[in-house]
């Protein structure tokens, strides 16, 4: 069996074991003054090495915990973030390739506190409803007239946007229409409605 340890901890121990008592001894053994500056500097330099490697270790192990925590907290923010610019009506695919945010959110989404977040736009002959699936199979859209109580179901739609065309009922007298949405997955209605977004369309 080899003398020299193989376990740092006992090298270490060794090393400075060594260091400690070739003064006393070396020169009963034959070894000149600069033999055993010599062992002294080596045995020395041996020590600090495994010492530096041991700190780097516990530093690197703190460095990965700190960097999962971290990456955990600050993933979330970003994800909320890039969440509301993909909402946006003005996001398109462009945008997404040039800040690298095209791809799937991996994150869970809890859908029974989730609202479909929905945007209304007026246009000549219809009124068109944006939304955002947000990994649902697609979005039930609702209407009714300001006043109304009950919503009318007006369509599924899996695709953006959703555009009503329904003509007036009077001609000439514009409608103050009302809309919401309710996220679909897998056939089912999962999640909360939408907010109210109110359109004044005139035909």
């Amino acid at each position: 069996m080899d003398y020299i340890p193989y376990k740092d901890s006992e090298r270490a121990m060794w090393n400075a074991n060594l260091n400690k008592n070739i003064e006393a001894i070396g020169a009963s053994l034959g070894l000149d003054a600069a033999d055993i500056l010599e062992v002294k500097r080596v045995t020395a330099a041996n020590a600090a090495a495994i010492k530096a490697s041991s700190d780097a270790l516990l530093a690197s192990k703190a460095a990965t915990a700190a960097k999962a925590s971290q990456l955990k907290s600050g993933n979330a923010i970003l994800r909320t973030i890039v969440r509301k610019m993909k909402s946006s009506s003005t996001y398109t695919t462009a945008i997404g390739t040039s800040l690298d945010i095209i791809g799937d959110d991996t994150s869970v989404i809890d859908y029974n506190n989730y609202m479909p977040k929905i945007k209304v736009r007026v246009m000549p002959g219809k009124v068109r409803i944006t939304f955002v699936k947000n990994k649902l199979d697609g979005v039930t859209i609702y209407g009714r007239f300001k006043g109304q109580i009950a919503w009318q179901k007006l369509a599924f739609d899996n695709y953006s946007p959703f555009e009503d065309k329904r003509p007036i009922a009077i001609p000439n007298i514009p409608e103050h229409r009302e809309y919401m949405a309710i996220g679909v997955k897998h056939d089912a209605e999962v999640t909360l409605q939408s907010a109210i977004v109110e359109a004044v369309f005139g035909g």
